[in-house]
Formats: structure tokens, C-alpha cells, sequence
């Protein structure tokens, strides 16, 4: 009887008992979370008598900084989280447990969920919406308007993020181990499908976090391609996938990573994340210019299987980053069972002398090995070598070829033979058809001089679009719109892999009535020998 009572009179004192590894244990309580946040959260704990141990239950939190334990007479502890981007409740126990005594106590963490459904997409394309005066971020999340892709930020340092959308979507404050957090929703993804993830990012500030590792989650766990890192030159600890960094003149780093994911995704998301890895809390920045692609991730569900693997070079200006064309260059070329490794150096209105200056291009070059390399120089300088036979442009031609050779031997080099447009008097010929024709000349010219370079006629198939009353052309009479984004893929493409398109060809993201117009086009451009 007095036994009873003592038990009694214990449990109505701690509130009942649980056993954990054979100590008694106060019953775990929950805390609840937001479905998403920017900031970590303080929990309370009853603070120990001794250091203690934390375990975590889970990989989608963590105590802030890293920490695996607490400090005796600790009243609380910080806890970092990542979005639930799902439809359901998820929940992580935290145990605190006594490093002396062994006595733990337990915290179960519940969160909602962010999404109410799951919108399948095969390709989730986050492009930015300026001057359309609605925002595309709320509460760190940025979910803009026709896309169900979705773009967080998280916080593991304890670093308090500040997070705006007036200049594309604006991060700043992140420290070492905070992270950009993409999720692209998914129905149904089997074990063994590819997935490759494309963005465009910039260092807004001198001391912005510069380098950076690409992560995937797969099998329980985030996954990095170990084959793709580089070390860093001011530390070789320091195993990155990308650097970005603050130039007089904008030069946005454009990354792109393929993966392949072991375990099935059932109503959910691929979810990739961007680490930064050093130190440095200035803004990073998704831009908004128009044309730039701030995120871009395709899985490949009815593709064949890969045949062959290119690495690529694509280094080039506006005409190339507009619409995202080495994206789609990418895509179509995985849809049609050819994997692209592709690096990519891009920076508008650079002629070929400006991009031998650039950092990122000469870094961009000196990787090496490439198979092939698509160059793109300022749009009217083919035609200007044409119409004065200009040395500074066969010298730069030359120069640059030079050394993408130094690097890459077997290399073979694809200048991109633009378009004629109306801009600024059809660049000062007076007419579409003469500025048409020194725009083919020229190429051929410096195509013939240099005897390394074959010229993909791109102009042409733009040509012909023309005739057939399809708009290729921005609003601005000058840039390349989606359609003309996909015309120049689809040439490129089938000027280096020389066959038709099958069934499984992919749109992206043009309509697909005016997308197969698009490729007949270029096949014939391309294959009917015109």
C-alpha cells in the first residue's frame, strides 16, 4: 500500500514516466512548428543538473550550430528546420540525455503541412514575374505564379535570413550550413529516373557566401556528386560544386547538375538543396531580369535510356542566357536518350575580346575536356567582319579558340550564326535582307579563316520561321522569346547529334502545336541540307 502511494505521488510529480535505455525519463511533450520559417525556434527544456547529450530522430532538423549537446543549467535549445513541403504531418523527437546520470528527457517536434496537395510536374520552371506587381515570395517561400515549384531558405547557423522580392528574390544573412532549399512536386517518380537541376544565381554584395555544394535527398540522406566538386584555392577543405562572386559588372554563375534517384517518390517532392559552405552573409540573389531562369528542374519519366555522354561548353551572352537556351539544349538532348554534361559562362552583350577578361569564362574554359563547344559572339560582329573585315574580331575568334583547345583537345568548336532583327535599322544595314545575308557571310568567313569552327545556322532557321509568319523575337526586336529560345536549341541539337526527333522530344515549355513547327523547321534547316 505505502509502495502505491509513492508511485503515485512520483507520477502526479513528473507528470507519469517513460523508460529510456533502462532510466526513468520525464514523458515526452510536443512543441509545435511552422510549416515553414526563415528563423530557427527557441524551445524550452528543464534545465539538466549535468552536460548532456542530444540524438535527433531525423534529418529535416537540427540544433542550430551543429551542436550535439547541452550545457548544464541550460534552459533551452535552438532548433533549425527545414519546409515541410508535403500533405502531411510530420513529427522528430529530440532526447536530452544526462552524460553522467543518463536521465533524458524527450521533446517530439510536429509540424504541418505546407501544401493542402500535390501538383505533378514533369518540369518545374521557377521564373521570375517582374512588373507584374504580385510577389512571389511570402514567409521565405518563393511559389511564383504558374509554377509548382517552390524555392525556400534555411537557416541551420542560427542566422537570422532576411528575405525580399523587389530585384528577383533576395537572400541575405546566410551563414556556413544555411541553405536554399528547391522542391519540385511530384506524383508518382520511380527508382532509377534522372532528374537535372538548372539555376541562375548571383552574388549581390563583396561579401556574399562565395562557394557553394549542390545536394540531393535520396535514400534518407543528402547526397553530393563527389566526381563534380572542386577544391577551393584559398582552402582545400573546402569541396565545392559552384562559386559566385560580386564583378564590377554583373556575371550571374548559371549551374546545372544532373542526378539519378535510387528511391521512388510517391506523392511528393524532388528536393534539392544549395549549401553554402563559407563565410560571408552579404545578399544572394535569384535575379529577375528578364529571360534569366532562376530555377529549372525536369525529371525524365518516358525518356530512353542515356546512349551516349557529351560535356559541352556553352559560353555566350544575352542571345544565349534569354529563355534559357543551354537549359533547353540540355533538356532536349536528355529526352532524346543523350546525356550533357554542360558548363556555362554567360554575360550579356560580351563579344568574344571581353569574355577572354572574364573570370568566370577562362574558369569556365580551363575546366576542360569538353566534347564540344558552343560559342556565341556579340550577334552583329559576324557581320561586321563581313561588311570591313575588322581583325580585332578574327583575332578574338582565334584567341578564343585557342585556348578552349589548350584545354580541351579533341574539342569540336560551334559558332552560333544568329539572327537578323529590325533593332536600331536592322544594326545599321537598312534592311532584314542585308544585314541576313552579311550575317551568313561573315560566319563563313571566319569559319573558312580559322578552319577549326563549324557554324550552326541558327539565323537561318530564324529565316525561315519568318517567312512562315512565327515569332521568334521579343517585344524589344532584338532578343530571342521562348519560341526562339527553342528554335535555337533544336538547331544546335540536331546539328551536333545529326538525327530526327522521336515521339519522346521534349517542348520545353513552348505550347506543343507551335513547338513541332518548331522542329520541322530546324530539321529541315539542319538535315534537309539547306
Amino acid at each position: 500500500m505505502v509502495r502505491a502511494i509513492l508511485l503515485l505521488f512520483v507520477a502526479l510529480l513528473f507528470g507519469g514516466v517513460t523508460r529510456v535505455e533502462g532510466k526513468e525519463s520525464k514523458s515526452a511533450r510536443e512543441v509545435t512548428l511552422p510549416a515553414q520559417s526563415i528563423k530557427s525556434q527557441n524551445i524550452a527544456i528543464k534545465a539538466p543538473s549535468e552536460p548532456c547529450e542530444v540524438t535527433l530522430s531525423d534529418g529535416w532538423f537540427g540544433i542550430v550550430g551543429g551542436k550535439q549537446s547541452v550545457a548544464k543549467k541550460s534552459k533551452n535549445i535552438s532548433v533549425w528546420f527545414e519546409p515541410n513541403f508535403s500533405t502531411t504531418e510530420r513529427r522528430g523527437e529530440v532526447v536530452i540525455k544526462g552524460c553522467i546520470s543518463g536521465k533524458s528527457q524527450r521533446i517530439t517536434l510536429v509540424q504541418p503541412p505546407y501544401l493542402s496537395q500535390i501538383n505533378d510536374c514533369s518540369a518545374a520552371r521557377l521564373e521570375t514575374k517582374r512588373y507584374t506587381g504580385e510577389r512571389w515570395i511570402s514567409d521565405g517561400i518563393c511559389s511564383p505564379v504558374g509554377s509548382s515549384a517552390m524555392l525556400g531558405v534555411v537557416s541551420t547557423s542560427g542566422s537570422q535570413i532576411i528575405c525580399d522580392d523587389n530585384h528577383g528574390a533576395m537572400f541575405w544573412g546566410l551563414d556556413v550550413g544555411d541553405f536554399l532549399y528547391y522542391a519540385m512536386p511530384v506524383k508518382n517518380l520511380t527508382a532509377g529516373e534522372q532528374v537535372d537541376f538548372m539555376c541562375t544565381i548571383a552574388a549581390n554584395d563583396d561579401n556574399s557566401p562565395k562557394y557553394w555544394i549542390f545536394e540531393y535527398w535520396d535514400g534518407g540522406r543528402w547526397n553530393a556528386i563527389e566526381s563534380e566538386l572542386q577544391t577551393a584555392k584559398e582552402d582545400e577543405n573546402i569541396k565545392y560544386s559552384f562559386y559566385i562572386k560580386r564583378f564590377e559588372s554583373s556575371h550571374y554563375t548559371t549551374f546545372a547538375q544532373s542526378f539519378t534517384l535510387n528511391t521512388p517518390i510517391d506523392e511528393g517532392v524532388v528536393k534539392v538543396r544549395l549549401r553554402v559552405l563559407s563565410k560571408g552573409r552579404g545578399r544572394v540573389r535569384i535575379p529577375d531580369a528578364r529571360g534569366y531562369m532562376g530555377m529549372w528542374m525536369i525529371r525524365y519519366k518516358d525518356a530512353p535510356a542515356v546512349t551516349d555522354t557529351n560535356r559541352v561548353l556553352f559560353v555566350g551572352n544575352s542571345f544565349t542566357y534569354f529563355y534559357g537556351t543551354a537549359f533547353m539544349f540540355k533538356e532536349i538532348a536528355r529526352s532524346q536518350g543523350h546525356q550533357v554534361d554542360a558548363v556555362i559562362s554567360v554575360k550579356g552583350g560580351q563579344e568574344f575580346s571581353e569574355h577572354l577578361q572574364l573570370e568566370r569564362t577562362l574558369e569556365a574554359i580551363g575546366r576542360g575536356g569538353f566534347d564540344y563547344a558552343i560559342l556565341q559572339d556579340t550577334s552583329p560582329n559576324p557581320a561586321i567582319y563581313a561588311d570591313k573585315g575588322s581583325k580585332f574580331i578574327l583575332t578574338a575568334s582565334r584567341k578564343i579558340n585557342d585556348l578552349t583547345h589548350k584545354y580541351s583537345p579533341n574539342c569540336q568548336i560551334v559558332y552560333e550564326r544568329t539572327w537578323a532583327c529590325t533593332h536600331s535599322n536592322y544594326r545599321g544595314y537598312g534592311s532584314y535582307e542585308r544585314l541576313e545575308y552579311l550575317l551568313d557571310k561573315g560566319s563563313q568567313m571566319l569559319a573558312e579563316q580559322l578552319g577549326d569552327v563549324v557554324v550552326s545556322p541558327i539565323g537561318h532557321g530564324f529565316k525561315v520561321a519568318r517567312e512562315q509568319n512565327i515569332n521568334l523575337i521579343t517585344g524589344d526586336n532584338r532578343h530571342q522569346n521562348r519560341a526562339g529560345a527553342y528554335m535555337k536549341a533544336c538547331i544546335n541539337y540536331l546539328f551536333i547529334y545529326k538525327s530526327r526527333f522521336t515521339e519522346s522530344v521534349s517542348d520545353c515549355g513552348v505550347k506543343s502545336e507551335l513547338a513541332a513547327r518548331i522542329r520541322a523547321i530546324a530539321e529541315q534547316v539542319v538535315l534537309g541540307n539547306q
